[in-house]
């Protein structure tokens, strides 16, 4: 969003202005849930750790109309035994370039009559520059062979999408606004090729699909010292991976679910620097069965983040 919560109250990126700006992102998990029911006795039988860096430019036409460019780059870890040998567990890693998005954001209403609140409407692509077929050594009983990494920690999904998002913000106390985001990505590609890790019990080889994913978000700003530009943040947090595309085949293997948090943070601006930190912690997680895994009629066993911390800069030009 190209926009700034400072003394003044919230700020537009203005027409013929850029922003940069970085994102990073840690993430872990080592819990295991089938359906919305924590699994105690698989604790730390799949733990994941997630770095992730993503690097924005957006240009404003205008003060209305905007767009922007993110590469991440990422830095995975998943230990298990499921890709190995059943038995040891070991380690695989990724690390690299993610999937790259250009998005374009138009203000409905003009922003210089209304200062208070407004709706953006979002639309671009994702393009596929992150390795979908990352691979590592996997640890198997006739012997050490490369093989890709969980899905979980792949670098990109192998397909071009679409993105569609809106931003919205309203003035609602002094001191005060309430924001939403949201964004939906539409992968028609329905598998990647990309062999996956699937139960032994199944008794079937497939390979990784090419998911739809959504994230939004909802809540309120205050602006708790104006004249320092310190603000805090509260909202909710809902972003998964559904069962079924919008458009596409729904094949293969894709560790579907959501997980809803609350969301606390803490923002800071200062003449044309922006940081914020926020800290979402899971209140509920459900993986839900994918079409492999209903067509079985087996559990829907998957792990879902315990610790996630989001850290941002960005500087106007």
């Amino acid at each position: 969003m190209a926009l700034s919560l400072g003394a003044q109250g919230i700020s537009y990126l203005e027409g013929q202005k850029w922003d940069a700006g970085v994102s990073y992102r840690y993430l872990h998990s080592d819990r295991i849930f089938n359906g919305s029911q924590d699994q105690p006795a698989l604790r730390d039988s799949s733990v994941s750790d997630i770095h992730s860096f993503d690097v924005t430019a957006a240009y404003a036409f205008t003060k209305r109309f905007s767009l922007s460019l993110t590469l991440p780059i990422l830095h995975a870890e998943h230990t298990s035994a499921w890709e190995h040998d059943g038995v040891h567990f070991h380690t695989m890693t990724a690390a690299g370039l993610g999937d790259l998005r250009l998005l374009g954001n138009a203000w409905l209403f003009d922003p210089a009559t209304h200062p208070d609140g407004n709706i953006a409407l979002g639309a671009g692509v994702k393009a596929p520059t992150g390795d979908h077929d990352a691979q590592d050594i996997s640890y198997q009983a006739k012997g050490a062979v490369r093989s890709p990494v969980a899905d979980s920690i792949q670098l990109g999904d192998g397909g071009w999408g679409m993105v569609l998002e809106i931003q919205a913000y309203q003035k609602v106390f002094k001191n005060t606004h309430a924001y939403l985001t949201g964004q939906y990505l539409i992968n028609p590609r329905g598998q990647n090729g990309t062999l996956a890790t699937v139960p032994d019990a199944f008794g079937i080889i497939t390979t990784n699909s090419v998911p739809d994913q959504f994230i939004a978000r909802a809540g309120v700003l205050y602006s708790l010292w104006p004249e320092r530009g310190l603000s805090v943040g509260l909202g909710g947090r809902i972003e998964g991976i559904p069962v079924r595309d919008l458009i596409g085949s729904d094949a293969g293997w894709r560790t579907s679910g959501y997980s809803i948090s609350i969301e606390p943070g803490l923002y800071y601006s200062h003449g044309k620097n922006s940081f914020s930190i926020t800290t979402p912690v899971a209140l509920y997680r459900n993986r839900t069965q994918n079409v492999i895994e209903r067509a079985q009629g087996a559990p829907p066993l998957g792990g879902f983040y315990d610790v996630m911390v989001i850290a941002g800069y960005s500087r106007r030009f």
